[in-house]
């Protein structure tokens, strides 16, 4: 069937709506989905990625493992930034009795089913989070390449692959921001505190994608609005917090973790982040309360992994998350 019987509602389909409509909206696509997928138009990243057969390959075991692999570093950021100690030359160590682990012992997952979440060395327990970091990092692996490919299939004739610099360049921005948000949000979590060598970090490296970016390097005042505005808007905010409350509301972490998102993706991305962890934060805050069956203002919740969902959601939805919400699928 060729590409141009694809309904032109199609191109407002993100991996979130896919997802979204289930089985139902892939049962639709089908018939579109069999054959021609390369000819997909090129914003069509959603239907392309929920083609199983284009799934399941070479390339997606390969990025699976790497994943893997980056998860188990990611792991020991988690561990070690919040320390201190990262460029520390000590090996990796039981985080009880702080005796040393074989490497045998530290293949991504595999070693934590074997050793039954339970230190060899000292029998004491292993936290889930090890694999769960892990399995998560090695499947947002998968999604982002498949988002953002850069090697073609092999041919039937050929087992030589081709390779697109441009996209492996895309794919980068998302992967090394998806990272740096994912490891600040579980440090978060646990601490309550973002590193500021992953904050000022992303600030750092802001210029560096305007320089090779293929669609960022003619905006330069884009990037150096969003640092100010992702800096500025919210320091505003906790300071008339501050003179209201006499409390912080909003770390100085998160003020810096967004100007980090903007620098990365411009001013256009800082009120639809601020907007999403703002609503998600409050409806997840809400429920805690509900569940506890107590109200307590003074309770702390980090709002940087809100920020983190918040900013993913405009990366891989942008435009097409106002389409869906506001249910604009004219052509």
């Amino acid at each position: 069937m060729r590409c141009s019987h694809i309904p032109k509602w199609t191109k407002h389909l993100t991996p979130g709506s896919v997802a979204f409509y289930g089985a139902a909206g892939y049962t639709a696509l089908k018939p579109y989905l069999i054959s021609d997928v390369e000819m997909l138009p090129s914003h069509s990243h959603a239907v392309k990625f929920f083609m199983l057969p284009h799934i399941f390959n070479l390339h997606s075991l390969s990025a699976l493992a790497l994943g893997a692999i980056l998860g188990s570093f990611y792991n020991v950021l988690i561990y070690r930034l919040p320390q201190g100690t990262l460029w520390s030359s000590m090996r990796s160590h039981c985080p009880h009795c702080n005796a040393l682990i074989p490497f045998w012992l530290n293949i991504p997952v595999v070693s934590w089913l074997l050793i039954r979440g339970k230190a060899v060395c000292c029998k004491k327990p292993i936290s889930i989070q090890y694999p769960l970091v892990e399995i998560i990092t090695a499947l947002g692996t998968v999604a982002i390449y498949h988002y953002e490919p850069f090697l073609g299939q092999p041919s039937n004739i050929s087992w030589s692959v081709s390779f697109d610099g441009t996209s492996f360049i895309r794919f980068l921005h998302i992967y090394i921001f998806a990272s740096i948000l994912w490891v600040s949000s579980i440090i978060d979590l646990h601490h309550k505190i973002i590193p500021n060598e992953l904050s000022l970090g992303m600030i750092a490296l802001s210029p560096l994608w305007m320089l090779v970016h293929p669609e960022l390097r003619l905006v330069w005042s884009d990037a150096l609005l969003g640092i100010f505005i992702g800096g500025g808007l919210p320091y505003s905010i906790a300071w008339l917090y501050w003179i209201i409350r006499k409390r912080h509301g909003l770390g100085m972490g998160d003020v810096k973790l967004l100007a980090g998102i903007g620098g990365w993706w411009g001013y256009q991305a800082i009120l639809p982040t601020l907007l999403t962890a703002s609503v998600t934060g409050s409806i997840v805050g809400l429920s805690l309360i509900a569940l506890q069956r107590k109200l307590d203002m003074k309770r702390e919740i980090p709002f940087g992994p809100f920020l983190a969902l918040g900013a993913l959601i405009y990366v891989f939805s942008q435009q097409n998350i106002i389409d869906l919400l506001f249910f604009n699928h004219s052509a």
